[in-house]
């Protein structure tokens, strides 16, 4: 007899292990703060594209299965279904699944939603980033009526709805895990501005570039880092070097989360020139480590007296001149929700 009530957790990626601190971040703190307040719930996760090595492992004891799907298409995508279904089965066979949570409108929802329909389990979607745009394909094959929606921001909201003509049944912000931020002490930062993020070219690190170069002219000795890896590393770097920038910018590699938010507690302002954002983790980070941010308007959870939005690079000089000419910055952390929270309210959908 089925006694065990299971929560399987299906994402494209997960870490493959507990040195893997890049990996989507959040998701880590999620796990980890669901089972330090619900230990007595069989929590499972199911990975199809990342790690690359298919079978079963152990992340802080927690079970995962990766499918090992490497990101193909065509006939390989079809066989990695094939394998998270038939990993699926094995756990329902096993134990009493309650809930199937997906995470972004993508394929994850897509077997998650077939899975449960045969089986009769409640499907959860998150819409986390650019799953909730028109150009999301798996939009059309949802049947978005029988799917329990949670966007991560109101933002993400409205865009789903925009695509969609469907409301999202719920709004939950991720939160943070505290426990790995050491609270910064007012004192000097050596950093003036920071950036943190895929090099990709939606989050525009060449306007970042671009900015630094025009600060440069009121602020010579102006110091600013961008961390993070992608595809443009090579690009940046050149435009970097073209510029004469070297001095003013340095440009780092992914660090370990640690790391990141050492920095983050050496610096004044973090810079985020992205285009489009589900919601900006890197945002609540900056402002638990007391930093100020500056941004355009996507990813925000709310807006609070450290945050200034802008709508374009002309106003974002202006009130990054503003801010670096006073020079009067205020680095009292400003913390917005705990993951702790955030698993709490997914708790009561679960029905746990």
């Amino acid at each position: 007899m089925k006694t065990n009530r299971t929560i399987v957790l299906l994402t494209p990626g997960f870490p493959e292990n507990e040195q893997d601190t890049t990996c989507t971040t959040f998701l880590q703190d999620y796990v980890l703060s669901f089972k330090q307040l619900y230990p007595e719930i069989d929590l499972k996760i199911i990975s199809f594209q990342y790690p690359f090595n298919k079978g079963d492992y152990k992340w802080n004891s927690i079970s995962v299965y990766s499918a090992g799907g490497r990101n193909t298409k065509y006939f390989n995508r079809l066989l990695t279904w094939m394998r998270v279904w038939r990993q699926l089965s094995k756990i329902n066979k096993e134990t009493k699944i309650i809930t199937l949570h997906s995470f972004w409108l993508t394929e994850c929802s897509l077997i998650a939603q077939w899975f449960g329909r045969i089986y009769n389990i409640k499907h959860i979607g998150y819409i986390i980033g650019q799953d909730a745009k028109k150009g999301n394909k798996y939009l059309r094959l949802l049947n978005l009526k029988k799917i329990i929606l949670v966007a991560i921001t109101e933002h993400t909201s409205k865009e789903f709805y925009n695509s969609t003509s469907h409301l999202v049944n719920r709004i939950i912000p991720f939160g943070l895990n505290t426990d790995k931020i050491k609270f910064p002490k007012n004192g000097n930062r050596k950093i003036d501005i920071l950036g943190v993020g895929s090099l990709i070219p939606l989050k525009q690190f060449d306007l970042f570039i671009d900015i630094i170069k025009e600060l440069k002219k009121d602020f010579p000795s102006i110091e600013s880092c961008i961390v993070g890896h992608g595809i443009e590393y090579d690009s940046l770097l050149k435009k970097i070097n073209d510029n004469n920038l070297d001095s003013n910018i340095k440009l780092l590699k992914d660090l370990p989360h640690k790391e990141v938010f050492a920095m983050m507690n050496e610096s004044k302002i973090l810079l985020h020139t992205s285009s489009y954002e589900g919601q900006g983790m890197v945002m609540m980070e900056a402002l638990a480590c007391g930093m100020t941010v500056v941004c355009f308007d996507v990813g925000r959870v709310l807006s609070n007296e450290k945050m200034f939005v802008c709508m374009d690079k002309e106003m974002m000089l202006l009130k990054l001149k503003e801010l670096l000419s006073n020079d009067d910055f205020n680095f009292d952390p400003i913390e917005l929700q705990t993951m702790d929270n955030t698993v709490k309210i997914f708790a009561k959908i679960y029905e746990i």
